[in-house]
């Protein structure tokens, strides 16, 4: 499987079972919001999820990176070669979901031959 297909199939899927979601950077000085709406899967977690400091308070979500990137979210970034990419959502951005902001505590981006098809993410809130 390609990336493209990956990301096609993916985004097929978001589109059909997901919901919008706003994602939420904030920065600089005084802090400035930076938005995107993206295609979300959002579940809470399970039983054998809840470790440690996770509670039932916590989701699971999944995007793509195609609204993310359409969006040029977020704006004023520059990729360096070897630096972490500034569009892979990150600990203490927040991702609102059904008009409630929810924080992103954990980003997993999922490659295929060094592109990036999916973001496993876990917010709390």
């Amino acid at each position: 499987m390609t990336p493209a297909e990956a990301i096609a199939m993916l985004d097929g899927q978001l589109a059909e079972h997901g919901e919008d979601c706003i994602l939420r950077r904030k920065e600089g000085s005084p802090l400035v919001d930076k938005d995107v709406t993206v295609r979300a899967l959002v579940r809470g977690l399970r039983a054998e999820d809840i470790v440690g400091t996770a509670t039932q308070a916590w989701s699971k979500v999944v995007i793509t990176m195609t609204q993310v990137m359409a969006g040029g979210w977020p704006s004023g970034h520059v990729l360096a070669p070897g630096a972490a990419d500034p569009r892979i959502p990150r600990t203490n951005d927040f991702l609102t979901v059904k008009g409630k902001q929810r924080q992103i505590m954990f980003a997993d981006p999922i490659s295929i031959d060094g592109t990036v098809v999916r973001v496993n993410l876990t917010v709390a809130g």
